[in-house]
């Protein structure tokens, strides 16, 4: 299957170029506060799909999945549930769970859907499906991001999609050449830590480099930079 939508992975970074979860311990500063509300402006203003890996997203404490029917669970059928908003996850072999079938994100509720493969055992689908939590099985063992793309824009009718990270999702996006537009809103605060990630990360260095052109570097108040890249 080819790709039918626009991925643009968007991220909020310090000027040391962390993410921006590196100043969340931090005292709080207007000018950074303003840089987050433009990164969240701009995901709102141009799409109604977003998403990251299941680290970026804190997860509820485990499931008993014995007690969950799979009778009429099959890896041939996705879960799909319609809302206004949706919030993906990435998360291959099923470890997450949640206490809401949706995420709360700048005051957007952001209906759950899980990309996952059928590494992903039966009850943990009929868990999902139990919780009003959509799925879609992009893959056997591996996730297909060609085939989630191609899903959301078939099944959802979506043209963009709003990948927010964390560096090991946005890697693998990046590598297989699926990023059309790299938007970075960058604050002019300084986390100075060697530790705290990147947006874009990763042990498997296969692929990379990759390049991007600049299509716009615009100047904000509060000394905050958007730059704009393409593929």
């Amino acid at each position: 299957m080819n790709k039918k939508i626009r991925v643009v992975c968007h991220m909020y970074s310090t000027l040391d170029g962390k993410i921006n979860e590196a100043l969340k311990n931090y005292p709080e500063n207007e000018d950074c506060d303003f840089a987050g509300q433009l990164y969240e402006d701009e995901i709102f203003n141009n799409s109604k799909i977003w998403g990251c890996g299941k680290d970026t997203l804190k997860s509820a404490n485990e499931v008993d999945l014995t007690k969950f029917d799979i009778s009429e669970i099959s890896y041939d059928e996705d879960n799909i549930v319609k809302d206004e908003y949706y919030f993906v996850v990435f998360d291959r072999k099923g470890k997450t769970f949640y206490d809401v079938n949706y995420f709360d994100y700048a005051s957007h509720k952001g209906r759950l859907i899980i990309a996952l493969t059928k590494k992903a055992t039966k009850e943990y689908l009929a868990y999902l499906k139990s919780m009003g939590i959509g799925y879609l099985i992009c893959g056997d063992e591996n996730l297909d991001l060609n085939l989630f793309l191609t899903k959301i824009s078939t099944v959802y009718g979506f043209d963009t999609f709003y990948l927010t990270g964390g560096p090991k999702i946005n890697s693998s996006f990046i590598k297989e050449d699926l990023v059309d537009e790299i938007s970075l809103v960058i604050c002019p605060g300084i986390q100075g830590g060697r530790k705290e990630l990147t947006f874009v990360g990763t042990e498997d260095n296969e692929g990379f480099p990759k390049f991007f052109k600049l299509k716009e570097a615009k100047i904000y108040e509060h000394n905050t930079l958007k730059l704009t890249y393409l593929k």
